[in-house]
């Protein structure tokens, strides 16, 4: 006599559900793109266990709760053709499926495709499809299933989204969001409510970490140094051109003041000499002219200068050219207004750092002109020198030749 346990026998509706799974799971295997890391066979087999439970809380008969469970496997599978209008593929699957083994679907594929757009007023089915489709919101599970979301999102778009977007857009549907049955809300509706909480929490830090990423705080601070000393060694520039100047114009007016002086103490030495030798004036002339000229280019370098931009008023907030950091634009506007304007500043990182590149820019805008004059100054009040001590020498060399 054999002891061997006796095989087990299917009853009708499990050989059904078991082909269900294995249609649902070879199409996912066959036809789902790789990139699609939540709507795959794990997250079919989650809504039909989910509406298995909410069906048996309900109450209702084997036959509906197998259709329920047939739905709830059949619902993502149209995401192997992609994510828009996904409810019609898997309808249509379903009803394949149905017409390859002879089961009777019932409504189960138009329950489907009104989960999308169901209210408290839908059939009970589609409410408590529904209810099981969005049962992760209300589960501790709620992180995980939401960043294989998130990834899933960026990998369709094909780029890096933004997490501070995702994470806001997340937390105001899971307060908008409403399980359509009642015993959908009673066994999710608290924890989606936590969840709630957590999203909120989770935002902040995910704000504040990518706060960090975009200001460098991960790199030991590296961009606000960057800007630091950028913005001090233009200060320095500024500073160094600015006593250059002064230099300039300390050393040329005392040249201009001793010419001017002697001749006018000496002015009929200067008619005997315009006279006798006339030749002699040049250099001076020379070195009066460049003198003259390096003190007015050593002026307008050490002027003060402010950097203007024709902007009407009320368009200066909205500018990107202008930096409002600058005393000589945001002046131009309300106090009120430069005061919100920083507020809002604070909080967009982007455009703080934008603002600061336009300042830098102008600042060194400034120091090219202030360095341009100072050139001119310096290249002339010593062109001017040089060339007037050669003039003197030829012209003392040519009177001696000439008196010998």
């Amino acid at each position: 006599m054999s002891n061997d346990p006796k095989p087990k026998v299917e009853t009708k509706e499990q050989t059904v559900l078991s082909r269900a799974r294995a249609f649902v799971r070879e199409r996912f295997n066959d036809d789902l793109d790789p990139k699609f890391l939540f709507h795959n066979y794990a997250y079919s087999e989650e809504i039909a266990d989910k509406a298995a439970e909410l069906a048996e809380a309900a109450g209702l008969n084997e036959e509906e709760t197998d259709r329920l469970i047939v739905a709830g496997l059949f619902y993502p599978v149209g995401y192997t053709g992609g994510a828009d209008n996904f409810t019609e593929r898997s309808a249509a699957d379903l009803r394949a499926f149905a017409q390859k083994t002879n089961y009777d679907a019932g409504q189960a594929p138009e329950w489907i495709t009104a989960v999308p757009d169901a209210t408290s007023n839908s059939p009970f089915e589609v409410r408590l499809i529904h209810d099981a489709v969005w049962n992760w919101l209300g589960r501790k599970r709620y992180d995980r299933r939401s960043d294989l979301l998130q990834l899933e999102r960026e990998a369709i778009e094909g780029k890096h989204g933004d997490p501070v977007a995702f994470g806001e857009h997340m937390q105001d549907f899971l307060l908008r969001f409403n399980y359509l049955t009642d015993v959908g809300k009673k066994e999710f509706d608290g924890r989606r409510r936590k969840n709630v909480s957590k999203q909120q929490s989770n935002n902040y830090k995910i704000q504040q970490k990518e706060v960090k990423a975009k200001t460098g705080k991960n790199f030991g601070r590296g961009i606000d140094t960057m800007y630091r000393t950028a913005f001090r060694n233009h200060i320095n520039l500024s500073r160094i051109a600015d006593d250059k100047a002064n230099m300039m114009i300390s050393i040329n007016t005392i040249i201009l003041s001793i010419l001017i002086a002697i001749s006018g103490a000496g002015l009929s030495f200067f008619e005997e000499l315009f006279f006798d030798s006339p030749e002699f004036l040049a250099p001076i002339i020379i070195l009066l002219l460049s003198s003259l000229t390096a003190v007015i280019f050593a002026v307008f370098s050490a002027r003060p200068k402010v950097t203007e931009y024709r902007i009407k008023k009320r368009k200066l907030l909205e500018s990107k050219e202008a930096s409002l950091l600058y005393f000589g634009n945001f002046l131009k506007i309300e106090k009120s207004d430069f005061i919100r304007y920083l507020s809002e500043m604070k909080m967009d990182q982007d455009s703080l750092y934008d603002d600061l590149a336009r300042d830098l820019y102008d600042l060194g805008q400034v120091l090219h002109r202030k360095y341009l004059l100072l050139t001119i100054s310096y290249n002339t009040f010593i062109g001017g020198l040089a060339l007037a001590v050669l003039t003197f020498l030829t012209v003392y060399v040519w009177n001696l030749t000439n008196m010998q």
